[in-house]
């Protein structure tokens, strides 16, 4: 989801370069790369990331962005 990142002491985070996308996910979040800007409901930007997962499910307890509670509830964006 982009939450964790990796460094070396002193260096920027180690990450693939992601082109600017929005995907969304079966049953899950939308998945956001290349370092889209995103803003809240109250119009406060999050930091710019490259990469993000956005909750769609409504149940997340972090929103906007995606906590994985679309599992617990069983969130389905179609009929199985």
């Amino acid at each position: 989801s982009g939450a964790l990142t990796f460094r070396f002491d002193g260096d920027e985070d180690i990450e693939p370069l992601l082109a600017p996308a929005i995907s969304v996910t079966d049953d899950g979040p939308l998945w956001v790369t290349g370092g889209i800007a995103v803003r809240v409901a109250e119009d406060e930007p999050l930091e710019v990331r490259n990469r993000v997962t956005l909750c769609r499910c409504g149940a997340s307890g972090n929103k906007p962005l995606c906590d994985g509670s679309h599992k617990t509830v069983g969130f389905a964006d179609r009929a199985s």
